[in-house]
C-alpha cells in the first residue's frame, strides 16, 4: 500500500518548495499540476503563486482558460460559467465552502462581485464525490482564501491602478490593500485584512433587429415561405380569396391563416442601443485563525462585497410593428364568405432574399388615421421613431459570514463550518420616452452584418433633439405630420436572498490492506428568497374592488395647442411651446467615442451620435407628479405591506458515508472512493395571480389597474440517493488513469418554481393579446447520470498531459418560456393558459478534452524561462429532445453548448520579467431555446475568441511591481441571431487596459 498524501498536505509541500526554488507564473502552474494529481476526482485548478498575485482582474476569466469551462460574458467581463456545456444556474460555485449567493433569482452568482485579489486558489471539480455538496451537474467552483497560519511571516501589499476603456475614453482607478501576519498580539493568533476599491466605466454600443416575424407579404412570391397543411391546396396569395368561413369574420381569420404562409420575415423593432455603466465596487476580506492547541484550529471569516452601479440606457428604434408602417397595395377584394385580405407591401418598396427574409425597405410615406375622424389613432408615417433613456440604479452587497473548526484526534479528523450569507439589491429605473413621426425612411440591412442602416429624409437630423419637437414636419400628401409627448415610468424592485447552513465532515484512518479512510458527513442549509416588484396585489376594500397602490408610475402626454386640463388619470396635456421647452431643457447626445468605434464590418451610414431626452427630475416635476416615485412604495404603501413577487424558502437536508482505497492491484497504485449521498429538498412559495387592464378611463386619459387578484403557498418536496464512485489507478510512474461515475442533481431557479401568474390585458391597442407568464411550483430538479475516463502523465513537475472522455445523461432539465393551456397553476381546480418553464427529459451529452502545459526548461538561456499551456475540448449533445416550436422540426443543439472550445497560452517567467499572452475560443451556441418575441424560433450565439495580454516588471530590492494588462486585444464583438439571414443583435464591449504598481513588504 503507497503511503497517502491528502490535497491539503501536497499543496503545503509544493508551496514550501515553491518558496525556496520558483516563483510567478510556474509555481502557480506546478502548484495546480499537483493539485490534479492528487485530487480524489477529476479536478483542474488555478493557483495564485503570491500574496494578490492572481492572474486575472476577474476570477471568470482565469476559469475560461481551464478545459471544458465555457464563460459568459457582461460588457466584456466574466460574470458565469458554462461547464462542459452545462448552463450556469446548474453549476455550483462556494467561496470557503459557502453557496456564492444572488439576489436575483438565479444561482449561478456572479463572479464580478469577488475581488481577484482575495483568492488563493479556484478548484473546478467536474468529476463528483459524495462530500461535495450536490447541486453541480456541470462541476463545482470551489473558491478560497487565504488564512492567516498559512503565512510565513507578516506581509503588506498596496497595489494601485489605472483603468482605460476604448468606448468611454477615460481612466478609473483601482486599488487594493492586503495584510497580514501569523502572530497577532499571542502566538497561534493569526489575521488578514484584504479590501479592494475598483470604479469601472463600461459601455456597450448595441444594433438591433428585434421582434423577428411574419406580419405581411413583401416579395409577392407564390413560394410559400413556412406551409401550413391546413392550407396545402391554395398555392398563391390569391387563391386565399376561396378559403370561406360560416361567417364573415370566420371567413376573414381563414383567410388569414392562408395568407401568413406567404408572409415574408422582417423585424419589428430595428434599433440602435448604446448602453453605459458605471460600477463602483468594494471588497472586504477578514479572517482570524487560532490555533488553540497543536491539533485544534479555529476560524472566523466576514466577506463583505458592496456594488453601487449606474446605468444610462439609450434606445433608439423604428417601430414597424404593424402592417400600416409600409407603403401598401389597395386591398383585394373580399372572399368567399366575405373574408377580407390582408394587403400585400407594394412592390419596389422593398428588397427581399431567396429565404423570404425582407433585406431592405422603405416605411410609410403618409400617416394613417387607424381611428375615427373625432377620435384619430394615428399610424403610418406617424409616431415611427422612438428613443428612450432608461436611467438604472442598482445598489448591490452580498455578505458572508462563516466559522469554523478543524479537528485531528490521532486517527479521527473533524472539520466543523456554521455559515451564513445574503444578498441584497435594490434597483430603480427611471424612463423618458420620446415619439416622432417620419416619413419614408429607409431602412437598408444588405450589408455584411445585416444589421439596419437608416437613412433619414434631410429634414431630420437623429442626433438634434430639437427634431422631436418640430411640428413642421409633413408627410408626402403634405399633411403635417403629428408629434408625441414624453412618456414617463418608475420602476422600483428588490431583490433579497440569505443562506444559512451547517456542516459537518470526519475522516477516520483505518488500517487496512484496502480501505484506508472512512468519511461521513451531513449538512443542513435554509435558502429564503424575497424579492418585491410594483405590488399593488392585496384587495384593501372587497366593497369597491379597491386595490393597494402599486409602486410603478406609468405617464402619457397628448400635446394640444389649447389644452382644457392638465392632468387625466395617468396622462397629461402640454402644448407645444412647453414641449419645445421640454426638449431644450432636457435634450442631450450620446458621448464618450462615437458610437461603435471597434465594432468589426460594421456598415457606413450608421450614426456616430443619437440624441435622447435626459430625466432631469427638476425640469420633469414642473410638470409631472414625480411623489410616486419612491422606492419606498415596493415594500409598503396605503397603510399595509406589500405582498412579495416571490417568496420563496428552500430546507436541504444532506448526509453522506464514504471509503477512500488505497492499495495495489497488479502492481500497480490504486487509489479511490465510494460513496453515496442522500439528500432531501423541501421548497414552499408564496405565489399571486395579478390580472391588469390598461384603458381609457371615462375621461379619456390612460390607467393601468388590477381588476382581479389572489395569493395562494405551495409546497414540494423530493428525495434523492446519490452514488459516486470514483479510480485512479497508476499504470506507471507518473502515468495516471481515472474512472468517474456519479449521480447528480442542480435544482431550478426559486424564481421559476413561485408559482407568480401576471397578466396583462392592453385594450388601448386594437388586437393585442392578454400577455400571461408564470412560474412553475411542479419542477422537477435536473437529474444526471455522469461517467468519464482520463488518461494524464506527469513526466516532471512542470508537465502535463492530459485526454478524457466523459457522458453525461439529464433524466430531466428545464425548458424556459413555453406556451401552455390547461395549467393549474395553484393547485386548486382553476387552469390558465400561461408562458412558464417545464421539464424537458432525455438529454444526453458527451465529449472529449484535452490539455497540455510545460516550462521550456531544456532550452538554453535566457530562452528556458518560455512555457505555454493549452487545451481543446470537444462537446456534442447526441440527443436532446428538444423542439424547434417556430418551424415544428426537432432542435440538435442544447442551451449553453459549444461544440469546441480551446485555449492557448504562451508565457516568460524569469528574473525580472513575467509577461502571458491568452487566448480563449468557444464556437457558436445556442442561447434561447424558445424566444417569443421573435417568432419562437431559437436564439444563437456566434463564436468569440478573446486575445489578453500581460507584462509585469519585477523589483524585487525595493519591493515593486509594475504591470500592464490588455483585455479584448484582437476587439472581439458578440452577435445572437436566428439565422445567417436573420441577425439579432451586435454589441461591442470594448478593449480594457490596465496600468499599476504593485508594493510588497
Amino acid at each position: 500500500m503507497t503511503a497517502k498524501v491528502d490535497e491539503k498536505t501536497a499543496e503545503k509541500a509544493i508551496t514550501t518548495a515553491n518558496d525556496i526554488v520558483v516563483v510567478g507564473t510556474r509555481a502557480s502552474l506546478q502548484s495546480a499540476i499537483n493539485r490534479k494529481r492528487q485530487a480524489r476526482t477529476i479536478v483542474d485548478s488555478i493557483v495564485a503563486d503570491d500574496i494578490a498575485s492572481f492572474p486575472d482582474k476577474n476570477i471568470g476569466d482565469s476559469l475560461a482558460r481551464i478545459t471544458g469551462v465555457q464563460l459568459s460574458r457582461d460588457f466584456g467581463e466574466g460574470v458565469k460559467v458554462s461547464i462542459r456545456g452545462v448552463e450556469p444556474d446548474l453549476n455550483r460555485v462556494e467561496i470557503n465552502g459557502v453557496s456564492q449567493v444572488s439576489a436575483t433569482g438565479d444561482r449561478s452568482g456572479d463572479f464580478r462581485e469577488l475581488a481577484a485579489e482575495l483568492v488563493k486558489s479556484i478548484d473546478v471539480y467536474k468529476g463528483y464525490a459524495v462530500d461535495l455538496t450536490e447541486g453541480g451537474i456541470g462541476g463545482t467552483v470551489r473558491v478560497e482564501t487565504r488564512k492567516p497560519l498559512e503565512l510565513m511571516k507578516p506581509i503588506l501589499s498596496l497595489s494601485v491602478s489605472g483603468q482605460h476603456l476604448d468606448t468611454t475614453e477615460n481612466w478609473r482607478p483601482r486599488v487594493s490593500f492586503f495584510a497580514g501576519t501569523p502572530r497577532f498580539l499571542i502566538d497561534g493568533l493569526g489575521v488578514l485584512l484584504n479590501a479592494t476599491y475598483s470604479d469601472v466605466v463600461t459601455r456597450q454600443d448595441y444594433i438591433s433587429n428585434t421582434g423577428w416575424a411574419r406580419i405581411a407579404d413583401f416579395d409577392h412570391s407564390t413560394e410559400k415561405t413556412v406551409a401550413d397543411p391546413l392550407y396545402a391546396g391554395y398555392n398563391t396569395y390569391e387563391s386565399c380569396a376561396g378559403v370561406g368561413g360560416a361567417s364573415a369574420a370566420k371567413a376573414t381569420a381563414n383567410r388569414l391563416a392562408c395568407e401568413t404562409q406567404f408572409f415574408d420575415w422582417a423585424p419589428k423593432t430595428p434599433r440602435y442601443r448604446n448602453l453605459v455603466r458605471e460600477d463602483k465596487r468594494i471588497s472586504g476580506d477578514l479572517t482570524l485563525q487560532y490555533q488553540i492547541a497543536p491539533n485544534f484550529r479555529a476560524y472566523s471569516n466576514v466577506q463583505i462585497n458592496v456594488r453601487n452601479q449606474t446605468l444610462q440606457d439609450v434606445n433608439y428604434s423604428v417601430d414597424l410593428g404593424t402592417i400600416q408602417r409600409f407603403n401598401l397595395d389597395p386591398q383585394l377584394a373580399a372572399g368567399a364568405g366575405g373574408g377580407t385580405s390582408r394587403q400585400q407591401v407594394a412592390l419596389g418598396t422593398s428588397t427581399v432574399n431567396e429565404n423570404h427574409v425582407v433585406t431592405g425597405l422603405t416605411t410609410a410615406l403618409n400617416a394613417v388615421n387607424l381611428g375615427t375622424a373625432a377620435a384619430p389613432n394615428w399610424g403610418g408615417a406617424a409616431n415611427i421613431v422612438g428613443v428612450q433613456r432608461r436611467d438604472f440604479s442598482y445598489d448591490q452587497n452580498s455578505k458572508y459570514f462563516s466559522g469554523g473548526f478543524r479537528w485531528d484526534l490521532s486517527k479521527l479528523h473533524i472539520d466543523f463550518l456554521g455559515s451564513h450569507a445574503t444578498a441584497h439589491t435594490d434597483s430603480e429605473t427611471n424612463l423618458i420616452s420620446l415619439g416622432t413621426s417620419v416619413s419614408g425612411i429607409v431602412i437598408d440591412r444588405n450589408n455584411a452584418q445585416g444589421i439596419p442602416v437608416f437613412q433619414f429624409p434631410s429634414n431630420f437630423d437623429p442626433a438634434n433633439p430639437s427634431v422631436y419637437s418640430d411640428a413642421t414636419r409633413t408627410d408626402a400628401n403634405g399633411q403635417v405630420l403629428p408629434i408625441y409627448g414624453p412618456g414617463l415610468q418608475y420602476r422600483p424592485a428588490e431583490y433579497n436572498n440569505t443562506e444559512d447552513q451547517l456542516k459537518f465532515d470526519a475522516d477516520w484512518e483505518i488500517d487496512h490492506p484496502i480501505v484506508s479512510k472512512f468519511e461521513f458527513g451531513a449538512q443542513a442549509r435554509r435558502q429564503k428568497f424575497l424579492n418585491y416588484l410594483g405590488g399593488g396585489s392585496m384587495l384593501i376594500d372587497p366593497a369597491t374592488l379597491t386595490y393597494q397602490s402599486t409602486a410603478n408610475v406609468s405617464y402619457t402626454t397628448t400635446i394640444q395647442n389649447n389644452p382644457t386640463q392638465a392632468r387625466n388619470g395617468n396622462t397629461y396635456y402640454i402644448t407645444p411651446a412647453q414641449y419645445a421647452s421640454l426638449i431644450s431643457s432636457l435634450g442631450g447626445v450620446t458621448g464618450g467615442a462615437p458610437l461603435y468605434t471597434g465594432l468589426k464590418n460594421a456598415p457606413s451610414g450608421i450614426p456616430s451620435r443619437l440624441a435622447y431626452p435626459n430625466f432631469d427630475s427638476s425640469v420633469l416635476s414642473q410638470i409631472y407628479d414625480l411623489s410616486g416615485f419612491d422606492h419606498d412604495l415596493v415594500r409598503f404603501a396605503d397603510g399595509y405591506p406589500q405582498i412579495p413577487s416571490a417568496k420563496i424558502t428552500e430546507s436541504v437536508l444532506a448526509g453522506y458515508a464514504m471509503l477512500d482505497i488505497d492499495t495495489q492491484i497488479f502492481g500497480m497504485n490504486l487509489t479511490g472512493n465510494a460513496g453515496v449521498r442522500w439528500t432531501h429538498t423541501e421548497d414552499k412559495g408564496l405565489g399571486t395571480n395579478i390580472s391588469r387592464v390598461t384603458r381609457i378611463n371615462a375621461t379619456g386619459g390612460t390607467e393601468t389597474v388590477v381588476v382581479a387578484a389572489q395569493e395562494a403557498e405551495i409546497s414540494n418536496s423530493y428525495t434523492d440517493v446519490l452514488p459516486a464512485f470514483n479510480a485512479n489507478l497508476e499504470i506507471q510512474p507518473n502515468l495516471y488513469l481515472r474512472a468517474n461515475y456519479a449521480q447528480n442533481l442542480a435544482r431550478p431557479k426559486p424564481t421559476d418554481l413561485v408559482p407568480n401568474i401576471n397578466c396583462v390585458d392592453d385594450q388601448t391597442i386594437s388586437g393585442a393579446d392578454d400577455v400571461c407568464t408564470a412560474g412553475n411550483p411542479d419542477l422537477k430538479p435536473y437529474r444526471a447520470d455522469q461517467w468519464e475516463v482520463n488518461l494524464a502523465w506527469y513526466p516532471n513537475p512542470d508537465t502535463m498531459l492530459s485526454l478524457g472522455y466523459y457522458k453525461k445523461s439529464e433524466s430531466s432539465f428545464v425548458i424556459g418560456n413555453v406556451l401552455r393551456d390547461g395549467v393549474d397553476l395553484f393547485h386548486d381546480g382553476i387552469t390558465y393558459t400561461v408562458r412558464q418553464p417545464v421539464n424537458g427529459s432525455g438529454a444526453l451529452l458527451d465529449g472529449i478534452e484535452a490539455s497540455a502545459q510545460t516550462v521550456f526548461t531544456f532550452l538554453p538561456k535566457p530562452l528556458d524561462g518560455f512555457g505555454a499551456s493549452g487545451n481543446f475540448t470537444y462537446a456534442r449533445a447526441i440527443r436532446t429532445n428538444l423542439t424547434n416550436v417556430a418551424t415544428g422540426g426537432p432542435l440538435k443543439e442544447y442551451p449553453g453548448l459549444s461544440t469546441y472550445t480551446y485555449n492557448a497560452s504562451v508565457f516568460y517567467d524569469k528574473g525580472m520579467l513575467n509577461a502571458r499572452l491568452s487566448y480563449n475560443y468557444r464556437s457558436k451556441w445556442l442561447d434561447t431555446v424558445i424566444d417569443a418575441t421573435n417568432g419562437n424560433n431559437p436564439i444563437y450565439r456566434k463564436a468569440e475568441g478573446y486575445l489578453d495580454g500581460k507584462i509585469t516588471l519585477r523589483f524585487p530590492q525595493y519591493h515593486l511591481d509594475v504591470f500592464f494588462e490588455m483585455q479584448n486585444i484582437n476587439k472581439e464583438y458578440s452577435k445572437t441571431y436566428i439565422n445567417k439571414d436573420m441577425p439579432l443583435e451586435l454589441y461591442y464591449p470594448g478593449q480594457r487596459v490596465f496600468v499599476g504598481i504593485q508594493a510588497k513588504l
